[in-house]
């Protein structure tokens, strides 16, 4: 019951995964990092994981395309939970001698610390991670990143949360195999959200409004809307709407059915509460 998670150790969603499954232990091989998104889902895909967890939308920088992209390219996968953690950022060296000249992170970091960054008038140099930024510290370099990657690479602290948005949040996503779960929370119980992408026949005028119809007719909010293209067919997008409140396996099926008379096939990719909503949690 292995989960793997974009790794390295030390990234906030290693701390999502510890949060999501807090049963599993990574000195017993039970979380298992990996080096992108796509090779988190591929372990998942395989049966190599039973799980994969992914950052999913951020209340700064927006939703991360490479897990949307992935999940859109993996169709037996599916969002099965999801958890919001606060993110707080550190500034570390691992000589603190030695004058610095560059901070490093990965590039979601380097955008929410720029206050800070930019009053010690550094350059900056983008990571794949924030964990990465601090594990692999060179002389005269300043990573910022969570605050467990302190005491995990053994480095030196040169000031703590120089985040600019103290309220900073990101989702991250609990992944498996097979389809959305049916049975979300009891209607009025909360809210499960609920992802899905719209897959259009063709491109003509007015048919993002009228597919958004839909919603509407039923008194669905959808808190947002993101387009990505399909390589296979210039001119062709697909339209993932991130949609709030409570949905049952009928109403799931007829707003399907509903879509397709309209001209687009529709897939749940999981069940995912509103980032705000969630934030909004004590």
């Amino acid at each position: 019951m292995s989960v793997t998670y974009l790794g390295p150790s030390g990234t906030f969603t290693h701390q999502a995964a510890v949060a999501l499954r807090p049963d599993l232990r990574a000195d017993a091989g039970d979380l298992v990092p990996a080096t992108s998104a796509a090779d988190a889902l591929a372990a998942v895909e395989s049966g190599a994981a039973a799980y994969a967890v992914l950052p999913i939308d951020n209340s700064v920088n927006g939703v991360v395309v490479p897990t949307l992209d992935g999940l859109l390219l993996r169709p037996a996968l599916s969002i099965v939970d999801s958890v919001v953690l606060p993110i707080s950022f550190d500034a570390y060296t691992r000589d603190p001698t030695i004058a610095p000249h560059v901070v490093v992170s990965h590039p979601h970091g380097l955008a929410q610390c720029r206050t800070w960054i930019e009053a010690r008038g550094l350059p900056t140099r983008e990571a794949s991670s924030t964990a990465a930024a601090c594990r692999d510290l060179g002389p005269g370099e300043i990573g910022i990143g969570p605050r467990i990657c302190g005491s995990l690479y053994d480095l030196h602290a040169v000031a703590e949360a120089v985040e600019d948005n103290a309220a900073a949040y990101t989702q991250f996503a609990l992944v498996s195999s097979g389809p959305v779960p049916d049975d979300g929370p009891e209607p009025g119980a909360g809210d499960d959200g609920l992802l899905v992408g719209l897959f259009p026949d063709a491109n003509v005028p007015g048919l993002l409004r009228r597919l958004l119809g839909v919603l509407e007719d039923r008194g669905v909010n959808m808190t947002n809307l993101v387009t990505r293209p399909v390589p296979a067919t210039p001119g062709i997008f697909v339209f993932l709407l991130f949609l709030s409140g409570s949905f049952s396996a009928d109403d799931v099926e007829e707003m399907r059915a509903e879509w397709a008379h309209l001209g687009a096939s529709a897939r749940a990719l999981g069940r995912i509460a509103p980032l705000a909503r969630m934030a909004a949690r004590p």
